[in-house]
């Protein structure tokens, strides 16, 4: 899962790159299909709303006054609203197979920003890129092949995320 979200990290400023969305994410849709597989055994759910983004926040700007990559990440969260993760890998096959098929259906109207593809490895990316603002709303990462989806509710400043990776 860190080579994942490393990978990902990587990927963003390249996703934002590409031609903006011209459909928002189905908030809504993706939050029924999560609530109705967090029921099934091997699927695990982490959610983070207002409260649990704000109380990050709070940490990481305790941290940032004397960690200036502290600062950087909590650049890149100030429009964060909400995170949800999705892990599915120890669900049965035809649970998963199940789950895929939804949220490739939920997801198969948004525009897709970027496949990324490493060895049996794939992940889409979707959101809506605002190339006024300078920021990505509504970002969802599905990753059939890691059992994984990350829905990042809000806003990324998309220089922020690159000041990050390039500081790497």
């Amino acid at each position: 899962m860190k080579r994942f979200l490393f990978f990902f990290l990587t990927l963003l400023p390249l996703a934002a790159a590409a031609a903006p969305a011209e459909k928002n994410v189905p908030k809504g849709e993706l939050s029924a299909i999560i609530s109705e597989f967090r029921r099934c055994d091997g699927v695990e759910v982490v959610r983070l709303g207002r409260m649990g983004t704000a109380a990050i926040r709070g940490i990481v700007r305790m941290a940032a006054k004397e960690d200036p990559d502290a600062r950087q990440a909590l650049d890149v969260m100030r429009g964060v609203r909400r995170i949800t993760v999705l892990q599915y890998e120890d669900c049965a096959p035809e649970v998963r197979e199940r789950l895929v098929r939804r949220l490739d259906r939920a997801l198969d109207g948004c525009e897709l920003l970027m496949e990324a593809k490493d060895g049996d490895t794939a992940m889409r990316m979707f959101g809506v890129v605002d190339e006024a603002s300078g920021e990505m709303r509504d970002f969802v990462i599905h990753a059939p092949s890691e059992c994984a989806l990350i829905c990042v509710f809000g806003s990324l400043k998309m220089d922020s995320v690159g000041k990050i990776i390039n500081a790497k």
